[in-house]
């Protein structure tokens, strides 16, 4: 049954639970399948965080704050640090970050311990650039890279071990400075994959050289670049498709991404006193539903993600991939030709 989202009384009842969002806010998110969150955090957090990150850098990697020749000619100027020593709170710290979150998630009961562990770290993913990189294009589907976060679960349409990513941002991103591209369409093609899927997919097929990932970017056409201010938090759907890309700027672009994890598996069919989250909706009016049933008919399976498999695991993994790969193929969901020459693994 198709619906009119604007006029649904489930977006109402939804809004209405939000302590924080603005109904715009709400209805950009489901629209957009993101928002961004202006000063969400102090910048004052985002320096500590900042500081912490230079002294790994330093001591890890020989790249210096104070020498910006440091930034470049390293092999890899997209570097993640860990950051183990440093956790700031939000209910404690950024208690508005922690209910945008709350609000798009349903509420606190959504999340294990109420949400009360939501926290930053002091780890962060840094965009430097590398000497001789390509220079920057913008955002589209034919590229490299683009993929759905999840590298270590079994993915269906209502998931719990990513309910939401969220993107702090601890560095100013201005355009075209290494801020990650986003597919914003891509809720409607994951969506209508995952619900005919109760099987579920493999890991594997949608990282960033999965087979699946040309085919459903192939869908889409409406593509941004993330861009913000130290404080700002980007609330991303679960869903949304994304990349990196160079920094040819000589800024450096310090952000995280975090994954948030449901205490029980989305659910599309709720009762009339209870109401959707905006996630959920997200997916709904993707699908063009008020509510649908779904059921997986496999096992919920955790992957070891792939750069920590052992030899016998990765063969392992690698065969139940093909499989799939082969019985997508006879279903019609076929990788496109042009796929291959980005890197993407293909089943044509």
């Amino acid at each position: 049954m198709t619906f009119d989202f604007q006029d649904s009384s489930l977006l109402q009842k939804a809004v209405q639970q939000c302590e924080f969002l603005t109904e715009d806010q709400a209805k950009d998110f489901i629209t957009n399948g993101f928002v961004v969150i202006k000063s969400a955090f102090s910048q004052e957090i985002a320096e500590r965080i900042c500081t912490t990150a230079w002294d790994e850098l330093q001591e890890v990697h020989d790249i210096s704050a104070k020498d910006r020749s440091s930034w470049r000619g390293k092999p890899d100027g997209y570097i993640r640090t860990s950051g183990q020593k440093l956790q700031i709170r939000l209910i404690e710290e950024a208690p508005q970050a922690r209910q945008a979150q709350l609000d798009i998630l349903g509420g606190s009961d959504r999340l294990p311990n109420e949400g009360r562990d939501l926290s930053l770290h002091g780890g962060i993913i840094a965009n430097f650039g590398v000497d001789g990189d390509s220079p920057w294009q913008p955002p589209g589907p034919h590229q490299n890279g683009w993929h759905k976060d999840g590298w270590h679960f079994r993915h269906f349409l209502d998931s719990p071990e990513q309910g939401l990513l969220t993107v702090p941002i601890y560095t100013e991103i201005l355009p075209e400075s290494g801020g990650t591209f986003l597919a914003k369409d891509s809720i409607a093609p994951v969506a209508r994959l995952l619900s005919k899927q109760p099987e579920g997919f493999h890991a594997d097929g949608t990282q960033g050289n999965g087979y699946l990932i040309p085919y459903l970017v192939e869908q889409c056409s409406e593509f941004v670049e993330l861009t913000g201010e130290p404080g700002d938090l980007a609330i991303v759907h679960p869903y949304m498709l994304h990349r990196r890309t160079v920094n040819p700027s000589d800024r450096p672009r310090f952000i995280a991404n975090l994954a948030i994890v449901l205490k029980e598996p989305m659910n599309f069919n709720r009762d009339a006193e209870d109401a959707y989250s905006l996630t959920e909706l997200a997916v709904l009016h993707a699908l063009g539903e008020e509510s649908i049933n779904f059921n997986t008919t496999s096992p919920r399976a955790a992957y070891m993600p792939t750069p920590f498999r052992d030899k016998e695991d990765f063969d392992v993994q690698r065969g139940v991939l093909l499989k799939e790969m082969a019985e997508m193929a006879n279903r019609g969901v076929v990788t496109p030709a042009w796929a291959e020459s980005f890197g993407y693994m293909s089943n044509r």
